[in-house]
């Protein structure tokens, strides 16, 4: 969603725990314009965070403007600064349409709404049991948005574009590949965005994604070779961005400065490329078993949903910013008394350690990870101990070199193994707890 400065009373907001959702109401909304006039609006473009969260052109005209707001709040009190900011913006500019988008049922609208805010209208959507799409609702729930999407594609390919029925039964394929190019770009530019707010709108008049890549997906005859690495980049920064949403969603106590602070997190890790991305899982999962040489290989397996709300956001949360230490394999670090502190997604309870540090060590030893055995505490949600090297029974430290090398390469890894400590959340030192009340 927009990100410049604003002044929020009724709740703390994080400017980027809602840009998956942003990313996919704006692909619904260009399927719906596909669906409305296929070929006619071939030559359309969607435009990112500078008219409003996203905008429709065609060539230099403003179609329609679309702000995003996934608040908790139902009043029409949270909102009535966003929908007159847009109501204002777009009688200035002179775009007909102006659709307001909410996750939740907005109570107490004023009965006389459509008088003292036109253009701007809450945005409908079919609602989803209603097979005919005859009724529906002014809000869209997180958790139904990708039921929109499929149900519009598949209308879509069907109905409108003609495509050949092997197309439905791939259709989260075919959403999965639209929602990576604007995702992309809904990333490049909140990136862009997070580093120089005081520049959102010239730094996003130009994010444009043409329609005919939209179609070119749509029209496609073969979808192997949109599975590629930005692809499943784009796959994860979607899943963290889920995961990050989910997370804000259960906190009733973040302060806008620790909103920020998580902010700068997801920034940093949204950033990353798809060699960033892989070091970046690599260390803070270090648990999960599997020969990750691809960005796939990670998405199917490394990352989960409470690796990420019940590990790692919650220790990003209670601890203070962390720093990213040159010459480090790992992305993000605290350092107290000499000792590096890594953050990971570790979040299972303290009678689990022993398998959990025999599954760090066995996929170290069998896949050659190095990044995280530089002499620190991998920080976990419950687990506290001195050293994971206590579990090598069973384990070959040696497996895969040249016998001359067997015995100075045990010694060496056993030794780094030795000084790789685990310790609890809430033991971590009083140093690195944040301040913020929680």
């Amino acid at each position: 969603m927009a990100v410049a400065p604003q002044v929020f009373p009724h709740t703390a907001i994080s400017t980027w725990s809602g840009f998956v959702y942003q990313g996919k109401l704006a692909l619904y909304h260009c399927l719906k314009m596909m669906s409305s006039d296929y070929e006619a609006n071939r030559d359309l473009k969607l435009q990112l965070e500078s008219q409003d969260d996203f905008a429709i052109f065609r060539h230099q005209q403003c179609l329609s403007m679309h702000q995003v707001k996934a608040y908790k709040d139902t009043r029409f009190s949270a909102y009535s600064d966003g929908i007159t900011t847009q109501r204002d913006n777009a009688r200035q500019r002179g775009t007909p349409l102006a659709y307001f988008h909410v996750a939740r049922e907005v109570t107490n609208i004023p009965a006389t709404f459509e008088a003292d805010y036109v253009p701007v209208r809450f945005y409908t959507y079919p609602i989803p049991l209603d097979v005919d799409g005859n009724v529906t609702q002014s809000f869209c729930p997180l958790n139904q948005v990708d039921i929109f999407i499929q149900n519009e594609l598949s209308s879509l390919l069907v109905n409108v574009a003609g495509q050949p029925a092997w197309k439905n039964f791939i259709v989260a394929n075919i959403q999965n590949t639209l929602e990576a190019i604007v995702n992309s770009k809904v990333i490049i530019t909140h990136s862009k965005i997070h580093e120089s707010a005081r520049h959102q709108a010239a730094i996003a008049a130009s994010e444009f994604i043409e329609f005919s890549e939209l179609y070119g997906v749509i029209e496609a005859d073969d979808y192997a070779p949109f599975e590629n690495e930005a692809f499943f980049l784009s796959r994860l920064q979607i899943d963290i961005g889920t995961y990050y949403q989910e997370f804000c969603e259960r906190q009733d106590g973040l302060s806008q400065a620790a909103c920020q602070k998580l902010d700068d997190y997801l920034a940093a890790i949204t950033a990353l490329d798809a060699e960033g991305m892989k070091a970046f899982l690599r260390a803070t999962m270090p648990h999960k078993k599997g020969r990750f040489n691809t960005l796939g290989e990670f998405k199917d397996q490394s990352l989960d949903r409470d690796a990420m709300r019940l590990g790692m956001f919650t220790i990003f949360w209670k601890l203070v910013q962390a720093a990213c230490n040159e010459g480090s394999g790992v992305a993000f670090s605290w350092l107290s008394d000499g000792i590096f502190y890594y953050p990971t997604g570790i979040h299972h309870a303290a009678e689990h350690q022993e398998s959990i540090c025999h599954d760090i060590m066995q996929q170290a030893i069998s896949e050659g990870v190095e990044c995280l055995f530089e002499c620190g505490a991998l920080i976990t949600s419950a687990i506290g101990r001195p050293s994971i090297s206590d579990v090598l029974v069973g384990i070959d430290a040696t497996e895969g070199v040249d016998t001359a090398e067997h015995e100075l390469l045990r010694e060496n890894r056993i030794g780094n193994y030795k000084k790789v400590a685990m310790v609890s959340l809430i033991n971590v030192p009083e140093s690195l707890k944040d301040a913020e009340p929680d």
